[in-house]
């Protein structure tokens, strides 16, 4: 009986699987795609009923058999709505129900599967890689690694999910509840039509590899693991043969992470680079964790806010009254002095009355203007690049102000729907639809660096500024403050999930990851350019390498 039930329960995996994928498709209206995997589904479910009969019971086989008939009613009716429904509501629940009661009551160990996935495995992982072939048979045992930290459950559709441990508890690299259907839907979002070569780094279990690679059996992909126990543990307790028998994928053991920086670097069109979010907690070296968290924040950015970015384009691109190429001669050989929201902005920002305007400029970012307005002070330029619509509040009963504003074509199109004075258009690099029109009209493109200030940096940087003066530019918590007053967001509620750099005057501060991937990419920026002075008058914050540190009025007067 117990050989009866793990093959039950092996089978039970595979259809739960074929059933998510079923649901996927019915919801996504891919209907022709959703037919024939029920097809799949309902043959495999009777090859499997003779078992079903002898080891549910009769209960259970009454209970399968309605819903078996609400679902070919369903289909025989084209009401693909319900079919999705009966799927997720009624056929899926019995399969994971059934799996629950086996898991506990009939001993199925995670074991009873190891020996005979690892010997398979790694005949195929030879033939892929014969030093990490090497490495799993001469290592520790599997059960060894579950004591140091390692972790091995069965997850509730039955599949097994990985747990680990660190200084801060316990986590999973995999859902503790449908496994594959969540892997799935991140390998269906991963994926592009024009995208043929993938670069992940992070291997779990290899269930995400495993979804994309059946997504299309054309590309290439190269999975990047720096833990060679992880990487054993894959071999013994999962089937690694569906992609890594595929000689379009390449698993590469990468303990010190060299290899993976060499295929970032000849990384090219056609190509991603993907990352296994779960994966970055267990990189041990925090250099390379918080470079691939970097890149993470923003990629993200970017595919979480696409079709936002879209739409603002549409309408932007009708709104503007010249491109900010207009007015590069305006600012060559001037001072620019970038006026952002950081806390130590109250320091000195009421010295900006003292610039002589024939020789600097204000450029004040959108956060920012409001503060200068109540001054006195009336900025020569107003940026604004946020893409979301809370930020319209920024300028919200300015609208018929008199300063010229620059946009960004993809910042939220409120601002150039509605502001009544002079609007510039600012077309950004990567991407793609502002590249295409800059081709078009033969203009200018600048890189943003993913915010206001960094954006407004690359804008002098391309006029060429004589001088380019940051205030209020902290990068970092100064007195435990996030922005200066009468802004935004004022008090540091929590040093959670924060970094430390080193400030101005070469002590520890907070800063977020967002604010220090802004550091970072002004330090590369600005490595290169000889012709401009660049200065941090903030008078508080990070220490920005390649910046001279001074007063604000000791660059106003000199």
């Amino acid at each position: 009986m117990k050989d009866e039930t793990k093959t039950l329960f092996q089978n039970n995996i595979t259809l739960i699987n074929i059933i998510d994928k079923i649901i996927f498709y019915f919801r996504t209206q891919n209907y022709d795609k959703a037919l024939r995997d029920s097809t799949v589904f309902i043959d495999q479910l009777n090859s499997n009923m003779e078992l079903l009969e002898n080891i549910a019971g009769g209960e259970r086989i009454a209970e399968l058999s309605a819903i078996l008939e609400n679902i070919l009613l369903a289909q025989d009716s084209r009401d693909y709505v319900i079919l999705a429904d009966f799927y997720e509501l009624q056929m899926l629940r019995f399969f994971i129900g059934l799996q629950e009661d086996i898991m506990t009551s009939s001993n199925i160990e995670m074991n009873d599967t190891s020996d005979t996935y690892l010997s398979k495995n790694l005949v195929i992982i030879k033939k892929h890689n014969s030093s990490i072939e090497k490495l799993i048979d001469e290592g520790e045992a599997a059960k060894n690694l579950l004591i140091k930290g390692y972790e091995i459950e069965f997850s509730s559709c039955g599949l097994p999910t990985l747990a680990l441990a660190d200084n801060r508890g316990k986590y999973y690299l995999h859902s503790n509840s449908r496994v594959s259907e969540v892997a799935f839907t991140l390998a269906a979002s991963w994926y592009e039509e024009n995208i043929l070569h993938y670069v992940i780094y992070g291997l779990g279990l290899g269930y995400h590899v495993k979804e994309l690679v059946r997504l299309d059996d054309s590309i290439t992909v190269e999975i990047y693991e720096a833990d060679i126990n992880v990487i054993k543990l894959a071999a013994v307790y999962t089937d690694m043969e569906s992609y890594i028998q595929s000689p379009n994928v390449k698993l590469i053991y990468d303990p010190d992470y060299t290899k993976l920086m060499i295929q970032l670097n000849l990384m090219q069109k056609g190509s991603k680079f993907l990352i296994h979010y779960p994966s970055l907690r267990n990189i041990r070296n925090v250099a390379v964790r918080e470079q691939l968290e970097n890149y993470f924040l923003q990629y993200s950015s970017i595919e979480n806010q696409r079709k936002l970015l879209n739409a603002n384009f549409r309408e932007n691109i009708h709104h503007y009254d010249g491109l900010i190429d207009e007015l590069k001669n305006k600012f060559q050989e001037k001072d620019l002095f970038i006026v952002a929201a950081g806390p130590s902005l109250d320091k000195n920002f009421l010295q900006l009355k003292n610039i002589d305007r024939k020789k600097g400029i204000i450029l004040a970012t959108g956060t920012v203007v409001r503060k200068l307005l109540n001054a006195g002070i009336i900025p020569d330029y107003v940026i604004v690049t946020d893409a979301n619509e809370r930020v319209y509040g920024q300028i919200a009963g300015l609208e018929n102000s008199s300063f010229p504003l620059l946009y960004l074509s993809t910042a939220n199109k409120s601002f150039a729907q509605n502001y009544k004075g002079k609007k510039f258009l600012i077309l950004q690099h990567d991407y793609d639809k502002s590249e295409a029109f800059a081709k078009e009209n033969n203009t200018m493109l600048f890189q943003t660096g993913g915010s206001v200030s960094t954006t407004a940096l690359d804008i002098g940087i391309s006029f060429g500024c004589k001088r380019i003066i940051f205030l209020g530019l902290d990068l970092a918590y100064t007195d435990n403050y996030v922005h200066a007053s009468n802004t935004s967001q004022r008090i540091l509620n929590s040093t959670e999930d924060l970094r430390q750099v080193v400030d101005i005057n070469g002590k520890l501060i907070y800063t977020s990851k967002s604010l220090d991937i802004y550091r970072q990419w002004i330090e590369n920026r600005i490595r290169n350019v000889k012709k401009i002075e660049f200065v941090d008058a903030t008078e508080g914050g990070a220490r920005i390498a390649g910046m001279k540190i001074r007063k604000l009025s000791e660059c106003i007067t000199g």
